[in-house]
């Protein structure tokens, strides 16, 4: 884990009795369950009901070839130098 931010919740008694005890890896296995837990989340792709939205998910499907590659941080930096024109 590169980089971390504190967060502070309100467990029930009946579950923070479950954890492990400080020192003794409750950070690890909290971070353990919520990993687990987003890793069960699935997606849903996104589909239109209306015409209109039929028409949109067409336009966005015939665009997709000119967005991607996403770029990443380092491409977006020259691309914003290269806007601003500054050249590397």
């Amino acid at each position: 884990m590169t980089s971390t931010k504190l967060v502070s919740v309100k467990v029930p008694l009946k579950i923070f009795r479950a954890m492990p005890g400080a020192h003794k890896g409750r950070s690890r296995f909290i971070i353990s369950a919520l990993a687990e837990k987003i890793s069960q989340r699935s997606e849903s792709e996104w589909k239109p009901t209306t015409e209109r939205g039929r028409r949109m998910a067409a336009l966005l499907e015939k665009g997709k070839a000119e967005r991607e590659p996403l770029l990443d941080d380092e491409g977006i930096a020259r691309e914003l130098a290269e806007r601003r024109g500054r050249f590397h």
